[in-house]
C-alpha cells in the first residue's frame, strides 16, 4: 500500500507514514461524486418505501435543472468507476441491514421495558382483558423485581380477574419482604384483609393481625381480632369479695365456667362482674369476636378467705313513733354505709347514707350495711320503724281525702283509681312529713301512674293533706321558688 500523499511504499499495519508522516486512512475519504452516488442509491430505496416523496423530488429536481438550463449550465454525467460501486453495494448493504435490524432492536428494548409492559397492561385493563394485563405485569415485575407499584398493580388486576390465590401470593410476599416500606406494607394488608373478608377466612385474617405485631394496625382492624378475654382481678388469695369483670378488645361475646373446665359456645355467656365470695373458683374464659372466632382460653384461680368488716352501728330501736324522728348511722372512718327502705338487701348500687335521716311515715324496714375501702360488705344491720303521728288524721286518711278530691276534679274515675283520660290507673302513696311555712305539717303524697302488668312509675306530681284537718292540696312552687300548698 502507497502514501495517498508521497507514494512511500508502507510497511503492513502501519498508519503513520514514515517518509512524511502523513496519518493513514483505513476507509478512504469519499469523493463528492461518489457520496452523490450513494445518496442517490439511499434516495433511490427511499422513494420505493414513500412514492409520494419520489415525485416531490422529482419535480424539485426538474425545477433545478430549469434554472440551470436557463443558466446555460450542462449537466455532467460522472461515470461509474469500479470503486464507486463498490462503495454503493457496501452502503446498500449497511442499509439493508438497518432496515432489518431496528425492528428487531425495537422489539427486544421494548421486551425489556417495565415501562412499556405497563402501558401495554393498562390498554389491556382498558380492554377488560384482565388476563393479558396480569401477564404484561408479570413481564414488568421479572424486569423490576423490587418495585412495589408494579407488585401493587400486578395484585390488583389479578383480584379484577377474580384470581384471589395469585393476589394473595403477590401481597403476602411483599408484607414478609424487608426490602418494601411500612407504608407500601400497610396497602398490602388492607388488600389481604378486603380479600380474606370477601372468603370468609376470618380465622386468617385474626392470626395475620396477631403475627404483625403492629400496634396501629391491630387497633385498626380490632374488630377481626379474637383476643383472650382480660380479667379485672389477678389470679391468687384475697381476703374478701372479689367482684371480677371480663372485658375484651373488641366487640362479641366471652363464655365462661368457673370449676376450670372448657368454655364453649354452651358455656355461661358473661354479662356482669363475677361475685366471688368465699372459696375457691378456677374462671376459664374464651371470648368469641363476631366472625364466630374463638380465642385462647384465658385460666385463673382465686382464694377467697372473707374478712368481714364490722357492721354499722343504728342507735335507734325499732318500734313506734309519734313524732317525727331522724335516723343516726355510725360506721368506721373511710367506711361507706348504703341502705334501702324496700326490704331489699342494700349494694353499692343503693342510697349512701350522707346525713341523718328523716323517719318515713307508716312501717319501714330500714336496711344497711358498711363497706370498707377495699370493697368488703358488712353484715346488713336492719331496723323497722312505724311512725305515725298523735294525730286524728291518720295516714290511710289522708290518702283517701287525695283520693276522693281527684275524683271530684275529675282526673280519676273512682276511689281505684281508674284515669278517665287514660287506660291505667293512679295510685297515691304516702312519702313523708314536710312542714309548709305558716300552714303547718302536712303529709307528702306522690302520685304514680301504671298500666296493667307495669312498674309504676312517679307523674311529677305531688300531693298532700294536712295532719290536722285532712285538708288536701297540690303542693307546687310559687313566684318566689317557695314550695306552697294550693288547696285541691
Amino acid at each position: 500500500m502507497d502514501c495517498p500523499k508521497c507514494g512511500f511504499v508502507l510497511i503492513e499495519d502501519r498508519w503513520i507514514c514514515e517518509n512524511c508522516g502523513a496519518e493513514i486512512q483505513i476507509v478512504p475519504d469519499f469523493e463528492l461524486e461518489l457520496e452523490n452516488s450513494i445518496s442517490e442509491v439511499l434516495l433511490h430505496v427511499a422513494d420505493e418505501i414513500n412514492p409520494q416523496r419520489k415525485e416531490t423530488v422529482a419535480q424539485a429536481i426538474e425545477e433545478e435543472v430549469t434554472k440551470e438550463e436557463d443558466a446555460g449550465q450542462e449537466k455532467q454525467l460522472i461515470p461509474i468507476t469500479n470503486k464507486l460501486k463498490r462503495y454503493l453495494i457496501i452502503a446498500s448493504s449497511i442499509f439493508v441491514f438497518l432496515v432489518l435490524a431496528i425492528p428487531s432492536t425495537i422489539a427486544i428494548y421494548r421486551n425489556n421495558s417495565a415501562p412499556y409492559q405497563i402501558s401495554q397492561a393498562k390498554a389491556y385493563e382498558a380492554a377488560g382483558d384482565y388476563g393479558q394485563a396480569i401477564l404484561r405485569m408479570a413481564k414488568a415485575n421479572s424486569i423490576r423485581p423490587n418495585d412495589a407499584e408494579i407488585k401493587l398493580l400486578w395484585a390488583a388486576y389479578c383480584f379484577s380477574d377474580e384470581d384471589y390465590d395469585q393476589a394473595l401470593e403477590i401481597l403476602l410476599e411483599m408484607i414478609h419482604s424487608p426490602r418494601f416500606t411500612w407504608a407500601e406494607k400497610d396497602i398490602c394488608y388492607a388488600n389481604i384483609i378486603i380479600i380474606w373478608h370477601m372468603m370468609g377466612k376470618y380465622q386468617e385474617i385474626n392470626d395475620l393481625l396477631l403475627a404483625s405485631r403492629d400496634e396501629d394496625l391491630i387497633a385498626e382492624y380490632q374488630h377481626y381480632l379474637s383476643s383472650p378475654p382480660i380479667f379485672s382481678e389477678g389470679p391468687g388469695e384475697y381476703t374478701g369479695k372479689v367482684s371480677l369483670a371480663l372485658t375484651s378488645e373488641a366487640e362479641g361475646k366471652i363464655y365462661f365456667t368457673l370449676d376450670g373446665s372448657e368454655p364453649t359456645k354452651d358455656s355461661l355467656i358473661y354479662k356482669e362482674p363475677i361475685l366471688l365470695d368465699g372459696g375457691d373458683f378456677q374462671i376459664a374464659a374464651v371470648f368469641e369476636n363476631e366472625f364466630g372466632i374463638l380465642s385462647e382460653i384465658v385460666l385463673g384461680n382465686f382464694t377467697i378467705g372473707l374478712l368481714i368488716p364490722e357492721s354499722p352501728i343504728v342507735p335507734l330501736t325499732s318500734g313506734r313513733y309519734i313524732e317525727q324522728t331522724q335516723i343516726i348511722v355510725e360506721a368506721l372512718e373511710d367506711y361507706e354505709v348504703y341502705y334501702t327502705i324496700d326490704g331489699s338487701d342494700p349494694t353499692i348500687e343503693s342510697e349512701l347514707y350522707l346525713e341523718p335521716i328523716e323517719m318515713a311515715l307508716g312501717v319501714t324496714e330500714y336496711r344497711f350495711v358498711a363497706v370498707d375501702p377495699n370493697g368488703h360488705f358488712s353484715d346488713i344491720v336492719s331496723r323497722e320503724f312505724e311512725f305515725r303521728l298523735n294525730s286524728e288524721i291518720t295516714l290511710e286518711m289522708a290518702v283517701a281525702n287525695v283520693i276522693t278530691a281527684q275524683v271530684r276534679r275529675g282526673r280519676i274515675v273512682d276511689i281505684s283509681g281508674k284515669a278517665t283520660e287514660e287506660e291505667g290507673y293512679y295510685e297515691y302513696l304516702i312519702d313523708s312529713l314536710i312542714e309548709i311555712e305558716d300552714k303547718g305539717l302536712y303529709y307528702m303524697i306522690i302520685e304514680y301512674y301504671y298500666e296493667s302488668g307495669e312498674k309504676p312509675q312517679r307523674t311529677g306530681h305531688i300531693f298532700a293533706a294536712s295532719v290536722y284537718t285532712g285538708e288536701a292540696v297540690h303542693l307546687i312552687y310559687n313566684d318566689v321558688g317557695v314550695l306552697d300548698a294550693v288547696r285541691l
